[in-house]
């Protein structure tokens, strides 16, 4: 007697979970469990094709655009962009596919995919006419949910687009487009140096002095075959792995940030007050540097343009003070 009562409690516990599970089940978006996947985007990318890239959230818009052989961030001073960013994005979204999750329009919020919360990514031919549109959702594991404009279906991308434009967590902030500007503000190559001179804070001039060829060597000497001789405060040969970081650092100066175009910042001291580096090669000059006071929000950095450039970068400090050597800081120890 008492099995058979602990059997009718037990089916009416099945029935009821059953119902509730019906229930729940009519209140939840369709979900296809078929496990197929389907490209999001057709054809092939390349920058050959592509001429600009538009990725909004409100008001606020990551504009890249092409002009001529070149690659800006109009929403940064038309610095230029990051090009490897800018094919990987590319080749993303060529390979990638999506697994449908679901239909229904109500749900969109929860997947972040509605209108005003949804990051609107756009892929534009050189007509201006839209080539790739999509609207990206929230990260999941390491995809990301995506809709088209005008439709309710959900998909779940096999690639995170979030991470693409420096999105990460929850938080949904707007793109900063510094994250695909290309801050390469300076680049050198060091064999075409002879002298560099330095005037500011500290003055310094230095120069390459190479050994001379053997008098029965008809062979020139090996351009690595040099020292560093300081010729202005003192005259003495300098360290070479000192005089040698001087121009490490000028061979490839990185910014931490684009800040100005054209009209140079109130107080960036990149007057006739900047520390001011030139650079000489056998022919003459190859390029004169401004280093100014330091970014008004950012002490860990400061002002740099190249002379005869628009730009104005923020450089870190310890750039500047790589190069900002004195000629005691050259001698032998």
């Amino acid at each position: 007697m008492g099995n058979n009562r602990n059997l009718i409690i037990l089916a009416a516990v099945l029935v009821a979970l059953g119902c509730l599970y019906v229930f729940n089940s009519g209140r939840r978006s369709h979900i296809d469990r078929s496990g197929g996947f389907v490209d999001l985007v057709e054809g092939q990318l390349s920058t050959d094709e592509v001429f600009g890239l538009t990725v909004a959230k409100g008001e606020e818009v990551l504009e890249v655009v092409r002009r001529g052989d070149d690659w800006v961030v109009t929403s940064r001073f038309d610095a230029p962009a990051n090009l490897n960013k800018l094919r990987s994005l590319l080749g993303a979204l060529e390979d990638v596919e999506g697994e449908f999750r679901s239909d229904d329009e109500s749900v969109l919020p929860d997947y972040a995919l509605d209108d005003s919360t949804a990051y609107h990514l756009t892929l534009r031919d050189e007509s201006g006419s839209a080539m790739v549109e999509l609207l990206l959702g929230q990260r999941s594991g390491n995809g990301c949910f995506v809709r088209r404009p005008g439709q309710t279906k959900v998909y779940l991308a096999d690639h995170n687009f979030l991470s693409d434009f420096g999105i990460w967590g929850d938080e949904r902030k707007p793109v900063d487009p510094k994250s695909w500007v290309d801050l390469q503000a300076f680049t050198l190559k060091g064999d075409d140096v002879r002298r560099i001179e330095i005037d500011g804070s500290t003055k310094l001039t230095m120069e390459k002095e190479f050994a001379e060829a053997a008098a029965d060597s008809a062979a020139p000497p090996s351009p690595q075959t040099y020292e560093w001789r300081v010729t202005r405060p003192a005259n003495f040969l300098a360290t070479r792995t000192k005089a040698e970081s001087i121009l490490s650092s000028l061979s490839s100066m990185r910014a931490t940030d684009v800040v100005a175009r054209g009209e140079i910042p109130e107080g960036a001291g990149l007057g006739d007050e900047a520390d001011v580096v030139r650079i000489y090669g056998e022919e003459g000059i190859l390029a004169t540097l401004r280093i100014g006071s330091k970014v008004a929000d950012n002490t860990a950095a400061r002002y740099f343009q190249v002379e005869g450039e628009d730009l104005v970068w923020a450089l870190p400090e310890y750039i500047a003070k790589n190069i900002l050597k004195s000629a005691d800081d050259l001698r032998p120890e």
